[in-house]
C-alpha cells in the first residue's frame, strides 16, 4: 500500500508544472555495477543464436573460464527477444555479452547463488570497452568505491555516444565515494548535465547529475545549484542530501551554517535531518578545511537532536577529531540512549584512547 501511495504522489508530481522532481519509488541505481558483475563471474561469454533453435543462445566465445567450467554450469535460460533477433539477423555476427557466477550482495561479491545474466549486444565501443576494462581493473578491488583510478576510468564514458556506456558510468559515479569523484568534474559540460536532469526518462540518474553539477564553476550552474539548495532545504525531501552537497560546493560555510539552521528548525523529517548530516559528512571527509564549521554544527545537533546521534559519530569517525567527545561520553551515560548508538559511541571513544 505504501508502495501504490508513492506511485500516486509519482504520478501528480508529474502532473503538476514545475521544475523536474523525481518520486522516491524510482530513484535507486542498480546495487551492482556492470564492470563488477563482469569481474565477479566465473564464466563470460559471447553467445549468438543456437543453429538448432534460433529463440536459444550459443556460446560463441569464451572471454573468460574455460570449456569445462561452461559445460559444468546451467545451460543458459534467456530466450533472445524480438529485438536482439533483428540485430542478428542484420548481422550474424552480433553477439551478446553474458555471464555467469554470484549474485553480488557485498563488496567482496561473496554469495552462494549463481545465475546468468545478460549484459548487453555487443558493438565497436562495447567491445573495445571490454578489452579496457580487462586491462585496468586490477587498478581497483571488486565492489571498490574509493579508488581514484576507477573513477577516473569511468568518467572517460560520461556521455559517451554508446548510451549503455554512459549509463554504467552515471552508476559507477554515483556508487563512487564522494571525494573520489570531485576531481572529474570539470570533463562534463553543464548543458550535458541539464538535459538529464530535465529528462523524465533519466530521473533514475538524477543524484548522480546533481553531483555533478554541484562540481560545476560556471555561473550558469552555480545559480541552480544556490536556488536548488535554498528550495531543498525549505521543502526536504527527495534528493535533499545531493543538493546541500552541491550547496556546500557553492557557498561553503555559508551553506554549511544554512544546514546547521535548517537542521534546528522546525518541521523536518528524520530522513530530512539525516541526508543533511550525511551531505555534511561528504563536504567534511572531501574538503578537510570545513570540518571546523561542521562540528560546530554538530555539536548543536547533538545538543538538540539526540536521533542524530549515531550519524553524527559515524560522520566524524575518521577525521581525527576529539571535540565532540565530551559529548559522546555525555550521552555514553545517559539511560536513554538506544544500545546501538551507545556501542559505536563506545567504539570511537575506545579507539581515542588506544590513539593517545
Amino acid at each position: 500500500m505504501r508502495k501504490f501511495f508513492a506511485f500516486v504522489i509519482c504520478i501528480l508530481a508529474f502532473a503538476i508544472p514545475h521544475v523536474l522532481h523525481a518520486c522516491a519509488v524510482c530513484t535507486e541505481l542498480p546495487e551492482t555495477t556492470i564492470s563488477d558483475q563482469i569481474r565477479a563471474a566465473e564464466i563470460v561469454v559471447l553467445a549468438g543464436p543456437s543453429q538448432e533453435n534460433p529463440f536459444e543462445y550459443s556460446t560463441r566465445r569464451i572471454f573468460k573460464g574455460n570449456n569445462e567450467e561452461l559445460r559444468n554450469a546451467p545451460n543458459i535460460p534467456f530466450l533472445i527477444d524480438s529485438v536482439t533477433r533483428r540485430a542478428f539477423r542484420a548481422d550474424p555476427t552480433t553477439t551478446v555479452l553474458l555471464t555467469y557466477g554470484p549474485e553480488i550482495n557485498d563488496k567482496t561479491g561473496r554469495d552462494f547463488s549463481r545465475a546468468w545474466r545478460r549484459i548487453f549486444v555487443m558493438n565497436s565501443d562495447r567491445s573495445e570497452f571490454l578489452e579496457k576494462l580487462q586491462s585496468n581493473s586490477e587498478l581497483w578491488h571488486l565492489g571498490e568505491t574509493d579508488n581514484a583510478a576507477r573513477v577516473s576510468f569511468f568518467s572517460d564514458y560520461l556521455w559517451h555516444r554508446d548510451q549503455a556506456l554512459h549509463d554504467l558510468a552515471m552508476v559507477e559515479i554515483g556508487r563512487s565515494d564522494y571525494a573520489y569523484s570531485r576531481p572529474i568534474g570539470d570533463r562534463v559540460s553543464t548543458s550535458q548535465i541539464l538535459d538529464e536532469l530535465n529528462n523524465l526518462n533519466r530521473f533514475v540518474y538524477w543524484p548522480v547529475a546533481i553531483r555533478l553539477l554541484g562540481l560545476q564553476n560556471d555561473p550558469q550552474a552555480r545559480s541552480i545549484v544556490r536556488s536548488r539548495f535554498a528550495k531543498a532545504l525549505k521543502s526536504g525531501g527527495l534528493h535533499l542530501h545531493e543538493w546541500a552537497r552541491a550547496g556546500i560546493e557553492a557557498d561553503g560555510v555559508y551553506a554549511i551554517n544554512e544546514i546547521g539552521l535548517a537542521l534546528k528548525g522546525p518541521r523536518k523529517t528524520l530522513d530530512d535531518r539525516k541526508a543533511l548530516v550525511r551531505a555534511l559528512s561528504d563536504a567534511g571527509s572531501s574538503q578537510t578545511q570545513f570540518q571546523d564549521e561542521i562540528v560546530k554544527v554538530f555539536a548543536d545537533v547533538l545538543d538538540g537532536d539526540p536521533e542524530l546521534t549515531l550519524q553524527v559519530a559515524v560522520a566524524t569517525r575518521n577525521w581525527g577529531e576529539t571535540a565532540l567527545h565530551k559529548k559522546f561520553e555525555a550521552l555514553v551515560a545517559l539511560e536513554e540512549t538506544d544500545p546501538a548508538t551507545l556501542f559505536f559511541l563506545n567504539i570511537v571513544l575506545q579507539e581515542n584512547t588506544i590513539s593517545e
